[in-house]
This record gives C-alpha cells, structure tokens and sequence, in this order.
C-alpha cells in the first residue's frame, strides 16, 4: 500500500539524518561540547527510523520482534540523557504558532547547566534548565496526518477517540484502549497490547527512562493530547500486566498548564 511505502521512505530518511549528526558530531565538534546532545538527537532519529520501518512492511511480522523494533535504542538514548543530568519526567510542549511543532523538554541537573554558558545550548522552562528535543513519535504523528488524513480535535472526548482510532485501527497496536481521567490526570490502558514484551524488557533494564524519554506508542499519544488540548503533558506511570488473558499496558499522563477538560 502506498501508506506503508510512505512510512518505509520516511524511515530511510529518518536513519540517514540520524547517520549525518553522528557524524556532524564526531567531525565538526573536536572538543566536544555539542557531541552528547548530536548524539541524542542521532539517537531520536534512529528510534524514530526504527519504528517507521517496523510499520511499514507490507506483510505482517512477528509480534515479538515489533515490541523490540518499538523501544529499539531507547535505552541507549536515555543513558545519553542521562549523562548530560536528565532527570525526572520529560515535559512535552505544545506548538508555539500555528503550524509549530511539538517539543519535549527534558529537565537537567543544576551542576550540567555549566555547557551553556557560552553558547546557550541548553533551553529553560518555568525556571528550570532542560534540553529541548523533538519527541521520538513526532515524524510518526506527521505521517498519520499525511497519510491518514488524522484530525486531532480540541474537545476532549474526540480526541479520545481519535487516540483510539489510531492505536486499534491505523496502527493495530491495541486490540481496545479504554480511557480514564481524574481531574488533569488521564489513564489509557492499551489491552492485548501488541508490543508489551518489548515495553517489558526495556523497564526491567531502565524503568526510568519510560517517564524521560517515553517510546513511540507511549510518545505519540502524549503527542496527540499535547497537539489536541494545546497543553503541557508529561507521562506520569507506566504498568504493565502480562498475566492477565489480555495483556495490558496503563499509560498515565499529568497535564500540566491547567487544563480544563469538560466532561
């Protein structure tokens, strides 16, 4: 099919521009400075590449081998983050004009903030020192816009369908999303989730990278609410139940800028 060329075509580009940077990194910067943070966002192409490419092949491929496509270089873009003092949850920011993007900031450690004196090569966000990004699931989101003509509304209910449409329908990742919300806390629980095994593997290595830098699916719906509700969200908790007949992953976010969510 056409959408799934579409996605194969993005990924090559998405894994040569992350090849570029690595070597952007290691040719153009001899001391150093900007080497982690090329690497890190080598990195968010590389994954995102990954992903692309997972989804576009034309025949269906083991469903074990995809949960690892899914997280594939998510621990290693969360060592590099780590190593430049992120911590906590990462916090992403909805488009700042019309026809912006979307970006996630990551909050560092005060003693990491000495790199940008000279340069201002880190961003600040409510007084705190971070580094912005785009989110791995970005170009993913632009795909589904492009090629299945995705709306994201701003009411809140159809958003939620929207972000079920695309987990059970466009991508088939979920068999059924039920969706549950306490005041600007929102729970999505992904039953007979698709790709559990590799969101497993990857939190029984490093469950705090989950909440720093989320993978794909975990990105991409924070992306759509982010988009849709013109709001600040970051992922709160991740569990998961493999023993259950259905497998099921909850994903909870917070949104943050005090949105009101009408009933």
């Amino acid at each position: 099919m056409d959408r799934y060329n579409h996605y194969k075509i993005s990924s090559y580009l998405l894994i040569g521009f992350a090849l570029l940077l690595i070597l952007a990194a290691l040719l153009t910067d001899p001391q150093g400075y900007m080497q982690s943070p090329l690497l890190m966002l080598s990195a968010t192409g590389f994954i995102g590449g990954a992903f692309l490419f997972a989804l576009g092949g034309d025949e269906s491929i083991d469903a074990r081998l995809a949960s690892r496509l899914s997280v594939q270089g998510t621990s290693a873009l969360g060592h590099i983050i780590s190593d430049l003092g992120g911590y906590g949850a990462g916090v992403f920011l909805p488009p700042e004009s019309e026809g912006g993007r979307i970006m996630q900031f990551i909050p560092i450690q005060s003693d990491c903030s000495s790199f940008a004196a000279d340069g201002g090569r880190f961003a600040h966000h409510n007084g705190i020192t971070g580094i912005l990004t785009f989110p791995l699931a970005a170009s993913l989101l632009e795909d589904l816009k492009r090629d299945s003509d995705l709306v994201l509304p701003q009411e809140y209910s159809l958003l939620m369908g929207a972000i079920q449409e695309v987990c059970e329908d466009l991508l088939s990742v979920a068999g059924r999303v039920d969706v549950r919300r306490e005041g600007n806390t929102v729970t999505f629980d992904l039953r007979n989730y698709l790709l559990i095994s590799g969101c497993a593997s990857l939190r029984e290595a490093s469950p705090e990278f989950c909440a720093l830098c989320p993978c794909s699916i975990c990105s991409l719906i924070a992306c759509m609410i982010t988009e849709g509700l013109k709001c600040e969200v970051s992922l709160n908790r991740v569990t998961l139940d493999e023993t259950a007949r259905s497998p099921c992953m909850s994903i909870r976010y917070i949104l943050t800028t005090g949105t009101e969510m009408p009933g």
